[in-house]
């Protein structure tokens, strides 16, 4: 690209969306759905309900789908659950198609924000830092894995509400700004922030401040939205706003010890596109005491650079916008706010990372102004190093096995990732070295459920019904909430003829997750054994309903048929 006169705008757009679509290709590829990807949408009886599963998604909170009312995580994201609704009802269950979809909003994504970059760094560094932003490496993990859709959603409706709204809106422009805006929140709920993203940029390009007239409408209103979108999860969930089981107990070790994590783990990755990780579970990093020097040193960097920032920012330094803006989206993940389950993810950079590739531009085009070739090549170079590294990446998710065989290779101690591959292996058939995986895992973390789960699972395929009890009954212990653990656990009651218990399993299977489908199926049964032939029809075809593409829906329909009063 000669960046000596600026492109046509319509091929910097087709070049901004070809590098973004290239170096995340290789997940067309994949057949499987990796981690979460599995839970939130291949196990999701919803989904299979097709759309008149619409207004239970639009009341439910998004984990509650499938852990029911007991789960951990509380997040309110109808709209995602939505896209993946939309999937099965047209392409089917198939991986493909999701991840075809999150690279079309990649490169959507990838065009918005150049067009927001043209209109405040000019045409060269807009493209530079576009065609950077489109290929970072650090965005494999939001844009391979299927269910951080969210960060791609909401990025798309922070940029394209931006666009519309950064001038004076009336009409139209206003109304298509506040709906973008409103579709964002219910992806992700980070998005709430996007006003004070706005007011911040109000001032550093324009000189304006929310309460003055001809921005005091705009402002009125989005934050009318951002207050009924609160009153709205307040209203369906347990908890407004909760990221499961608190990752710290401390607030000064959370402080230090993110400081230091996001200077290793956050910064120095985007920048390089190295030392990348999807998994950062404990205890491969140590907590930070308060008598961590390099600790306190990485929290007085992140606040020197904050408020040099903000000071810059008030004299109307427009660089200072790229750091505030998009870090604004960073707050709700560093656990000074709000409770988390892990210290922090790959994903969460999607957004905030907007900032890093318009520094980048604008280096880009300070240095160009002197070193005309030398920044040229630079850029080119960075470039192809960034797009290599993403190609590479985004091959992890092409199995399960790959991906948490990945993971592994950046923390060996993940207990979560040996159980994860542990059960990859048992479903391709090589017994022995899962379960190898599986009693690692839980031996490194005995508190976790999912490794004794499998476990029992293993030991019930055996048909050794004493150990899957054992197993089963100690994973409930360790996680009141595995509806899956007490399903499996029922079968074995059965199993023994002890039906009056298993049918109490099924029946508090569901009462916490009313949509299980399995659980639905085996209650039909054990109703049958226990002669009770009303209730037994009730569960079948409650069974049909919600899985009527399961191999055994026709034989739930024939067992109803034949119980009809």
């Amino acid at each position: 690209m000669n960046f000596a006169r600026p492109a046509p705008a319509w091929l910097s757009r087709l070049l901004v969306a070809l590098a973004a679509a290239a170096v995340f290709a290789a997940t067309l590829g994949t057949r499987d759905f990796i981690r979460d990807d599995r839970l939130l949408i291949a196990e999701n009886q919803l989904l299979r309900q097709g759309w008149k599963a619409a207004p239970q998604i639009m009341t439910t909170g998004y984990w509650e789908m499938i852990l029911g009312r007991n789960a951990p995580i509380q997040e309110y994201r109808p709209l995602l659950a939505l896209s993946y609704l939309l999937h099965f009802t047209t392409t089917g269950a198939a991986a493909w198609p999701m991840h075809a979809a999150n690279i079309a909003l990649h490169c959507l994504v990838c065009v918005l924000l150049l067009e927001a970059l043209r209109r405040r760094l000019g045409a060269r560094a807009a493209l530079a830092a576009a065609l950077l932003f489109a290929v970072m490496p650090i965005h494999a993990e939001a844009v391979c894995y299927i269910t951080s859709r969210s960060e791609l959603l909401a990025a798309a409706s922070v940029l394209a509400a931006w666009l519309l709204l950064e001038k004076q809106a009336s009409g139209p422009r206003l109304a298509w700004g506040t709906a973008i805006f409103c579709a964002g929140m219910l992806s992700k709920e980070h998005v709430v922030l996007f006003p004070a993203f706005l007011a911040l940029s109000d001032w550093a390009f324009h000189g304006r401040k929310p309460w003055e007239r001809e921005r005091r409408r705009t402002h009125l209103i989005l934050a009318a939205c951002a207050a009924a979108y609160m009153a709205l999860r307040w209203s369906l969930l347990t908890h407004t706003m909760h990221g499961g089981v608190a990752y710290f107990h401390d607030r000064l070790v959370a402080l230090l010890t993110f400081s230091r994590f996001a200077l290793q783990r956050y910064l120095w990755p985007s920048v390089s596109g190295a030392n990348l990780c999807a998994d950062f579970s404990r205890p491969l990093l140590p907590d930070a005491s308060p008598a961590s020097v390099g600790a306190w040193l990485a929290l007085a960097a992140w606040t020197a650079l904050a408020a040099a920032a903000a000071r810059a920012w008030l004299r109307r330094a427009c660089w200072a916008f790229w750091i505030l803006g998009p870090g604004l989206f960073l707050l709700p993940t560093c656990h000074l706010f709000f409770p988390l389950d892990s210290i922090g993810a790959e994903r969460f950079l999607y957004l905030p990372s907007v900032g890093l590739a318009a520094l980048l531009g604008m280096l880009f085009a300070w240095a160009a102004s002197r070193w005309r070739t030398a920044a040229r090549l630079t850029l080119a170079a960075l470039i192809l190093w960034y797009a290599r590294a993403s190609v590479e990446r985004s091959r992890v998710w092409l199995s399960q096995r790959s991906y948490y065989e990945a993971a592994l290779r950046c923390n060996p101690v993940s207990a979560n990732a040996l159980s994860s591959l542990g059960a990859a292996l048992l479903e391709s058939g090589e017994t022995g070295r899962g379960e190898t995986l599986l009693l690692q895992a839980a031996a490194l973390d005995p508190a976790l459920a999912r490794p004794v789960y499998n476990l029992g699972r293993l030991a019930w395929q055996r048909a050794d019904l004493n150990q899957a009890e054992a197993l089963l009954e100690k994973a409930l212990r360790l996680d009141a909430t595995f509806t899956d653990a007490r399903v499996l656990l029922a079968l074995c009651r059965e199993k023994r003829k002890r039906l009056d218990d298993a049918a109490a399993l099924l029946e508090r299977a569901l009462a916490d997750v009313p949509w299980h489908a399995a659980a639905e199926f085996n209650l039909g049964r054990v109703e049958m054994l226990r002669g009770r032939p009303a209730a037994a029809r009730a569960h079948f075809l409650r069974f049909a309903q919600l899985a009527p593409d399961d191999p055994d829906a026709r034989q739930a329909m024939i067992l109803a048929g034949s119980l009809r009063p």
